[in-house]
């Protein structure tokens, strides 16, 4: 064929053909992963990569000299952004007496991290109508007969979930810690009586928390950690996420948990122990990094596949004020106001707007945290209960509120 300038192919067009057919000649029908190589779609087209190299460098040298100086034996961090990680690394060793060293892979504990499991598997059943917030406890819990300190007298699903039963703070914490089972602690709690207003006054709980697990066996029909892994765990893929005593005992890669015996003595490790896997909604889970970046991708809105806009915007509900109890996330720099929602705390500073809940059990300590306006998230894992553990996360975001400073946000958070 006699090629012009008005023939319909050019040069390039036929150079292009014939490479396109010596690639089938050479890889036959299947050149899928061969043709993207060379030619991506439109929709294939990855994202603008988010990392910024220079802050990750003022973080990591942040947690760095936090962790010498509080003498913090191991961490794990992930930060998210959108819905890219633009900061993943750990830190330290598994235990102060080996050098095998902390990598991503590697479990926690997650402590109360739990709750905020349990706050949207309930939410995402309400989303559902399978369960309802103003349901009374007794429609799935027949045995509980605590009278609410209010006018109707009726305990309900939200006021556990919330903390607003009007029990004392930390009721019969100690039958958790002691291990016993959710019918021993349901007997203990059915001897008390509500010393605040039900469903006004805060107070923090173990016990009745776990109380969710009955309305949710009772409402699926299924075992509370077989729903966990029905809604969540293997919809998000969380294969390393576990909630049982025997199955930490039986992963390789474990850390260990750490308690502060002094200045002279420092940190010493501790065993594993099985309180809490009694009442895994109160601080049962086991996680790795790996898992927790699923999860936190997915609790900033975006596996709404797995957790609705509306289940996460009733979880994120601020339903109890929280702000005048004398605790550590009230003295975050700027606090504003801080609320519960469902299993998850509501802190607003006069630059952010956070979703958040810490965990501490068995010489771990989890946070995990991010802010809704500005789509950035927090995942620090500890092996120890080390001073800078609660601190993290306000120094996280004054960090990054400092880098990345606009004059005019403040009006955000008016």
């Amino acid at each position: 064929m006699r090629i012009t300038k008005n023939n319909s192919f050019s040069v390039s067009s036929m150079i292009l053909i014939t490479g396109f057919i010596v690639m089938v000649a050479l890889f036959g029908c299947d050149i899928s992963d061969h043709y993207k190589k060379y030619f991506v779609a439109v929709g294939d087209i990855p994202p603008k990569s988010l990392v910024d190299t220079a802050f990750n460098r003022l973080l990591d040298l942040q947690i760095k000299e936090k962790m010498d100086e509080y003498r913090c034996p191991g961490a794990a961090v992930l930060v998210m952004k959108n819905n890219q990680v633009i900061f993943k690394k750990s830190y330290g060793t598994k235990s102060i007496f080996t050098q095998d060293a902390i990598d991503t892979s590697t479990v926690f504990r997650l402590g109360s991290v739990s709750k905020g499991f349990a706050g949207l598997l309930a939410a995402i059943l309400i989303d559902k109508n399978i369960i309802q917030l103003d349901d009374p406890l007794t429609l799935y819990i027949p045995e509980i007969t605590i009278k609410a300190k209010s006018k109707d007298q009726i305990l309900r699903v939200k006021h556990i979930l919330t903390h607003s039963s009007g029990l004392t703070e930390h009721a019969y914490s100690n039958l958790v810690d002691d291990n016993h089972d959710m019918a021993t602690i349901i007997n203990y709690l059915n001897r008390l009586t509500p010393r605040d207003s039900t469903g006004k006054a805060y107070a923090y709980q173990n016990a009745a928390f776990g109380l969710i697990e009955k309305v949710v066996e009772s409402a699926t029909g299924m075992k509370f950690t077989d729903a966990l892994d029905f809604y969540l765990f293997s919809p998000l893929n969380m294969c390393s996420t576990t909630c049982t005593f025997d199955e930490i005992n039986h992963t390789k890669n474990v850390c260990t948990g750490h308690k502060y015996g002094g200045d002279k003595v420092g940190f010493t490790p501790v065993d594993i122990k099985p309180h809490y896997y009694n009442v895994v909604s109160a601080g049962g889970i086991n996680a790795n990094l790996v898992d927790m970046e699923k999860w936190l991708n997915a609790i900033m809105g975006y596996r709404p596949d797995v957790i609705s806009p509306n289940a996460r915007a009733i979880a994120f509900t601020s339903y109890i004020n929280t702000s005048y109890e004398d605790k550590y996330f009230n003295e975050w720099p700027g606090i504003k106001n801080s609320h519960y929602g469902l299993g998850w705390r509501l802190i607003t500073t006069d630059k952010n707007n956070v979703v958040y809940h810490g965990g501490l059990v068995n010489g771990f300590r989890t946070e995990i945290a991010f802010d809704k306006n500005k789509e950035i998230g927090i995942v620090i894992l500890y092996n120890s209960l080390c001073g800078y553990s609660h601190k993290s996360v306000p120094e996280f975001f004054e960090l990054w509120n400092n880098f990345y400073f606009r004059p005019d946000e403040q009006n955000d958070y008016l």
